[in-house]
């Protein structure tokens, strides 16, 4: 019983230290503004019409509001798949979150933020590889069609741009490790 308590304190704080990143740069503006300022192509979509989008794809996200403003169908089937896995990680979220309000220990904890660190910077692996990664790997694990690739003619296609993806993936990962490392310097005197 106590590996198994142990088991389920690192697995809640693992993901919990990723979620909780993920759902900042998901669910609120601040990450999809600062890059549809920062890429080349997002830049061809005014600020204005830019974040009428935003708010839009945030508010679908959170469960407010449609996609309204010019978003193709497929886009619109696409965002929706997306948003029913968001939905089954927040569900995952809140479950980690009882889970490690359960079987807390702070001992442990700092052990357990240890282990985290190495698994996080093992994801940087991923980055050098992160186009393979993100269309040969991942889109055919979770989608069974093909409406998550973007043309010129959708909304997308400028506003989360490949370079989106990346840039978002290496925040998740820099995020969790100093979420991490924080948890593991401030438990440190929990022998």
């Amino acid at each position: 019983m106590r590996i198994l308590k142990l088991v389920v304190l690192w697995l809640s704080l693992l993901y919990l230290t990723l979620y909780i990143p993920f759902a900042f740069m998901v669910y609120f503006s601040p990450w999809y503004k600062l890059n549809s300022r920062l890429h080349p192509i997002s830049q061809r979509i005014p600020t204005e019409k830019a974040n009428v989008y935003i708010h839009e794809l945030t508010g679908f996200f959170l469960h407010k509001n449609q996609l309204e403003t010019n978003w193709s169908s497929k886009e619109k089937f696409h965002l929706n798949e997306v948003r029913g896995i968001f939905d089954i990680l927040a569900g995952a979220a809140i479950l980690s979150l009882a889970l490690f309000g359960f079987t807390f220990n702070k001992k442990h904890t700092r052990k357990l933020a240890g282990i985290n660190l190495l698994i996080i910077i093992s994801l940087t692996l991923i980055i050098p590889f992160f186009r393979y990664f993100w269309i040969s790997i991942l889109h055919p694990l979770l989608f069974n069609n093909l409406a998550w690739r973007t043309n010129p003619m959708d909304v997308s296609f400028f506003l989360l741009p490949p370079a989106f993806f990346y840039y978002s993936t290496i925040l998740l990962i820099t995020v969790s490790f100093i979420i991490n490392l924080s948890l593991w310097l401030s438990f440190r005197d929990s022998k």
